[in-house]
């Protein structure tokens, strides 16, 4: 056996520019105390907020757009071009309950633009809110083009019907001149409409001309807000800002297959206030590339050990670690949930109602949703263990289990991306030791059980890894001589070759595995172990986060009873 087990020289791991995820939680966690109250540290005068929210804005198209007012005022801005939408949210009323509630669906209750279901009793609107803490201190007003929109978030305010986006300019300058008004919200729909018609990307010549003409009416609302008489002793925050971004097919150079990559959920967040430093929020840094020729597992594709020591991927008796990378692809139904497929095991079939079986016996581990599961049937017991992490979409994913036997007991331990999903005692299941040859990919089945993903650098151990080592480890291709169980390795398979012929097995038993079925073969260079979506998300703004700055800016009390999920972005 080598000194260093690598994997095949077409596959390399390369660091990826880009803001440190750790350092960039770190750098922009400084919100408010989580106590009853916030404060700001306001150097002078009466807060007031101008918001302005454009639908169907991309962040990309706007920053590449010819926007000269809004690029004068970053400067003295928190801005990002990059900033997030409501993931899960399936019509553009559940992003304006986000913009106004400071939750998302699953609080709020608002996940299309149906209203009937609506928390709205339990989680208030922002003036609601504002209204309720500061009585009739902070004055507001409301303008859109929508009726839905107004009649939905404009009470306590004053709500006014605009006829468009000219209208809704108009009536903003007119509002700025009203001394007594601390809160004014101007609502957009013409650069939605574009996009609707042409495509929502700057390329479409009226969708970019939809996103300069609102530069302009930016241009004219500053404008105004400065010439106020008082304006020198006000203390005025600006927060422009998209609700959501619109359906459109990126360049294929430009998806790294995150969150990030969706043109639907891309917006811009500028907060502006004179007395702000610039700061500038960047996409986080996603992870490595996993760069190979890999092979593709999909119908009843699959690679097994026609010969050779079978008995060794029993997992009875004896401690185990199996951990594999998977990248999924969408499945039949367009999307990266599967409904139980195979992807690795050792037993001669896999289906539903086995009964009594004992072909059935033996191990395997399985998609289920966008999670997986390690499935089993024993000679005195059968059951499952379920990750309770799903796996990142379209991105290189670490998998992991775990087996252990102690005084008798029998457990199991899930990992995805290196960290602990689940745990679980199988001392029931008895026996799982089969006959069955082991494989990678498809186990016989009658249901209509298929995956469709990339499998790579398939590691088996006769040994219980830590969770520390397989964390530190999680990440990272091949194996070298220094791991801490390398002595324990049974079997590992690179996957990453363009023979499709057979995967070799780079351990110590040499137990190749012939492939069976026509294997496509492709050139990938993903991200592996991806900061999942959550992850993601908190490092740039989001649009439940325009509540709580407001609220910060505005000094009204914010009580942990409101349950909150936004944050405060500040230029420190």
């Amino acid at each position: 056996m080598k000194k260093r087990i690598l994997n095949s020289i077409s596959a390399i791991v390369l660091t990826i520019l880009g803001l440190n995820l750790v350092s960039c939680q770190e750098e922009f966690s400084k919100v408010i105390p989580e106590n009853n109250s916030d404060s700001v540290d306001v150097i002078y005068g009466t807060p007031k907020v101008l918001l302005l929210i454009v639908d169907g804005a991309r962040g990309e198209s706007v920053r590449t757009s010819n926007i000269t007012n809004i690029n004068a005022i970053l400067p003295h801005s928190i801005y990002s071009w990059v900033s997030l939408s409501e993931e899960n949210a399936a019509g553009i009323t559940s992003n304006w309950a986000n913009m106004f509630t400071g939750v998302n669906y699953t609080k709020h209750g608002v996940r299309d633009n149906n209203l009937e279901n609506n928390k709205f009793d339990a989680y208030p609107l922002l003036p609601e809110r504002i209204k309720e803490s500061s009585g009739d201190t902070i004055k507001m007003s409301m303008i859109s083009p929508n009726a839905v929109f107004l009649e939905t978030f404009g009470a306590n305010t004053k709500a006014q019907k605009a006829s468009n986006d000219d209208d809704v300019t108009a009536k903003v300058l007119t509002d700025l001149k009203d001394e007594k008004l601390s809160f004014i919200t101007g609502h957009f729909t013409a650069v939605d409409a574009a996009g609707k018609a042409g495509g929502y990307d700057v390329s479409k010549p009226a969708y970019k001309a939809a996103i300069e003409k609102f530069d302009g009416q930016v241009g004219q609302m500053i404008k105004a807000l400065e010439a106020r008489p008082n304006y020198a002793k006000e203390n005025w925050m600006v927060i422009i800002t998209s609700s959501q971004g619109g359906e459109y097919e990126i360049p294929a150079n430009q998806n790294d297959n995150t969150i990030f990559s969706n043109a639907a959920l891309n917006t811009f967040t500028i907060i502006y206030s004179p007395k702000y430093s610039t700061k500038f929020i960047g996409k986080p840094f996603i992870g490595n590339k996993y760069i190979g020729d890999f092979m593709r597992f999909e119908r009843e594709n699959y690679a097994q050990l026609d010969s050779g020591e079978n008995k060794y991927f029993n997992l009875d008796k004896k401690d185990f670690t199996i951990e594999i990378k998977i990248k999924k692809n969408k499945g039949r139904d367009n999307n990266y949930s599967f409904s139980y497929p195979s992807i690795i095991g050792k037993r001669k079939h896999f289906q539903g109602g086995w009964g009594e079986d004992p072909e059935g016996i033996g191990w395997v581990i399985h998609l289920a949703g966008e999670s997986w599961i390690f499935n089993a049937r024993g000679d005195s017991g059968t059951g499952e263990v379920k990750a309770d992490k799903n796996l990142n979409r379209g991105t290189w994913n670490s998998i992991a289990i775990t087996g252990q036997t102690v005084d008798g007991k029998r457990t199991v331990k899930l990992f995805t991306n290196g960290e602990l999903s689940k745990e679980a005692d199988i001392t029931g299941w008895g026996s799982i030791t089969s006959s069955a040859r082991f494989r990678i990919g498809f186990l016989e089945t009658f249901e209509g059980w298929r995956s469709d993903a990339y499998l790579a650098d398939v590691k088996i151990w006769q040994a219980t890894l830590s969770p520390e080592t397989v964390k530190q480890y999680s990440c990272e291709i091949g194996v070298e001589e220094n791991h801490p169980n390398f002595a324990d390795l049974v079997a590992y398979y690179p996957m990453n070759s363009k023979d499709g012929s057979m995967l070799r097995d780079e351990g110590p038993l040499g137990a190749h595995l012939k492939t069976h079925g026509d294997y496509p073969i492709t050139n990938l260079n993903d991200f592996i172990c991806a900061p999942s979506s959550e992850v993601l998300s908190a490092a740039v703004p989001r649009n439940i986060d325009i509540p709580t700055q407001i609220i910060s800016w505005l000094k009204v009390p914010r009580q942990l009873s409101w349950g909150l999920d936004g944050r405060v972005w500040i230029d420190k």
